[in-house]
């Protein structure tokens, strides 16, 4: 009865952590859609700074995820810069 319990109970927390973990990319990825949201707002909108401000948030906390791990860190600086050519190309209608 032990026996199974532990196995269970190891069978979840590696299934738990198995699922968490993102790839410098995705996390990058999910940065870059909430900017690419938060600009695509009208200026006029006063929710617009709010949710630019929420994904420099996000950004800050998913640095925090990645800065221990270089590779996650690699991944996520080059979806960021390219995420930001991108953004600063459509901004001068390229």
């Amino acid at each position: 009865m032990i026996k199974k319990i532990a196995i269970l109970v190891f069978s979840t927390a590696l299934l738990v952590s198995c699922g968490k973990s993102k790839s410098g990319t995705q996390i990058g990825e999910e940065v870059c859609e909430c900017s690419k949201k938060a600009n695509a707002m009208d200026p006029a909108d006063p929710n617009r700074a709010v949710a630019q401000k929420d994904c420099s948030t996000k950004q800050l906390e998913a640095w925090n995820k990645v800065k221990d791990d270089q590779k996650k860190a690699d991944e996520f600086n080059a979806v960021l810069g390219k995420c930001a050519e991108e953004q600063i190309k459509k901004s001068f209608g390229q």
